[in-house]
């Protein structure tokens, strides 16, 4: 089956940048994992697809691990925040969404959450946050949705910002229009 295919490449990628354990995937079919650099160390980000479309907020669990540079230092540590998370299915402030998909309601709120989450780790380990995203697309457009989460990733040592090891990256989970069944 497609899906465990998916599962086992994301569990497999999750254990080559050292987390000691995959997560597991609810059986809302939500699947996948995906890498990215970032300063100096790499991003992983678990699931990278979500289905159902159901309209439910779903969590995005976010890994950041650099390398530890001078293990003889102490005090080194790498920081993880989550910036702004957009989809294109709407404007940046989450308004406009297209036809289909379902205007979000005061009661709803938008169809993401998590910005300005923030995780620290001794660096050589891994740091971990989360965002959430709505599993939902518009059903008129064909491509299905397509969430953005900006993540800004960083190095201290000693409580001191160490401006070379410090980067962003964007990471994108996808709400496909159908399961490429038609």
């Amino acid at each position: 089956m497609q899906v465990n295919k998916r599962l086992a490449l994301g569990a497999a990628a999750i254990a080559a940048v050292g987390l000691a354990a995959a997560p597991s995937f609810a059986a809302s079919h939500n699947s996948g994992s995906n890498t990215t650099a970032c300063a100096d160390g790499t991003v992983t980000w678990t699931p990278n697809v979500l289905w159902a479309p159901n309209h439910k907020m779903q969590t995005i669990d976010i890994y950041y691990t650099a390398p530890a540079d001078n293990p003889a230092v102490a005090g080194d540590q790498t920081t993880i925040t989550v910036g702004a998370i957009t989809d294109d299915q709407a404007a940046s402030d989450g308004s406009g969404e297209l036809q289909g998909s379902g205007q979000p309601t005061d009661k709803q709120g938008l169809d993401w959450a998590g910005t300005g989450n923030t995780a620290t780790s001794d660096e050589g380990s891994t740091a971990h946050t989360t965002a959430q995203v709505r599993a939902e697309r518009s059903g008129t457009d064909q491509s299905g949705r397509t969430y953005s989460i900006q993540v800004m990733c960083s190095e201290s040592n000693n409580g001191v910002p160490m401006a070379q090891d410090s980067g962003m990256a964007t990471l994108t989970v996808t709400v496909p229009h159908d399961q490429g069944n038609n």
